[in-house]
């Protein structure tokens, strides 16, 4: 993994536009995380849990679950 300011994007914006490894950027500023960059290959292997796990947490309340209940679904779906 590797990690890039935003003031290292607008310089070398070639450090995004086709991410060979897991690339975090953060702020220039105040050095905290602003977004993570995945190769295509990684995110298309895990897109599909990413989706499940982003489906119960937004409808945990309507799926008449409680917050701990969803996790351990996800935890199941991770598993």
């Amino acid at each position: 993994m590797i990690t890039v300011s935003t003031s290292d994007i607008v310089k070398k914006p070639r450090l995004i536009s086709a991410p060979e490894e897991i690339t975090m950027i953060e702020d220039a500023r105040s050095h905290t995380p602003k977004s993570v960059l995945l190769p295509i290959e990684l995110y298309e292997m895990v897109k599909e849990k990413i989706e499940d796990e982003l489906y119960l947490y937004k409808n945990t309340k309507a799926l008449g679950m409680k917050f701990e209940e969803s996790e351990e679904v996800i935890a199941e779906l991770l598993g």
